[in-house]
């Protein structure tokens, strides 16, 4: 099996020296998987060009090709807030970690691609199992340091396609598995035959036609294109921004 693994990252200095030594680890715990790594930065203005610069050397000793694309665009910085104008940029900034490698290589290769954030602390043994899932989409549950009753990404989380973020179960009540409309996490797990088709995240929610979350709109394409096996894990994912 091969795996892309995309990372998106703006001003994440602190961030970017667990980030690299994390995916180390999980390219590590399962020799099985061929990875490759395909990283998009944007407008930083914090050290985080330079310290994925000093940190290539490691990743390349464990992927089979990195890619780090670094741009400056003028793009406006927003936090994690619900904004149209950022939805349209965190597609495109996400898509061009995908487009980049099918311009390349082609996407074939491919059985799964991973959007792993910069900003998040997990256990690579736990999330190794989100790799061979037979879901189109999977991921675990994020949490903010200290927190354990609900999800951090709630707008991103939704039990039905029709919700506006998640409404549970709390945590503590989480099956091991929940089928759910969407999903991300921080650490999300695609079937790649989609993406492969010409499927892209978007800004714009494909069942009403406004603007909405990027990271459900890809997953409602995804089942509106008939891959709807989508898994939220009892898995936790801590955010640390």
């Amino acid at each position: 099996m091969r795996i892309l693994i995309s990372t998106i990252i703006r001003n994440r200095e602190a961030h970017v020296s667990r980030w690299a030594n994390q995916l180390c680890a999980l390219t590590k715990l399962n020799p099985d998987i061929e990875f490759d790594l395909s990283v998009f930065e944007n407008d930083s203005t914090d050290n985080t060009k330079q310290l994925l610069a000093e940190h290539e050397e490691l990743l390349l000793n464990h992927f089979s090709s990195v890619l780090v694309e670094t741009q400056d665009l003028n793009w406006p910085y927003f936090n994690s807030i619900k904004e149209e104008e950022r939805v349209s940029f965190l597609a495109r900034a996400r898509n061009f970690t995908i487009d980049v490698i099918e311009e390349l290589e082609g996407l074939e290769q491919y059985s799964k691609i991973v959007c792993i954030e910069p900003d998040i602390d997990f256990d690579p043994v736990e999330l190794s199992q989100l790799l061979y899932t037979t879901d189109d989409i999977a991921s675990g549950y994020s949490i903010l340091p200290g927190s354990s009753n609900w999800i951090y990404d709630c707008w991103a989380t939704r039990v039905h396609q029709m919700d506006e973020e998640f409404a549970g179960p709390s945590l503590p009540d989480m099956p091991d598995r929940l089928d759910v409309a969407s999903t991300f996490n921080c650490f999300c797990v695609y079937n790649a035959i989609p993406f492969i088709k010409g499927l892209r995240f978007s800004g714009t929610n494909p069942l009403t036609n406004r603007w909405d979350c990027d990271t459900t709109n890809i997953c409602l394409l995804f089942r509106r294109s008939g891959y709807n096996k989508i898994g939220l894990y009892n898995i936790p994912v801590v955010h640390c921004s």
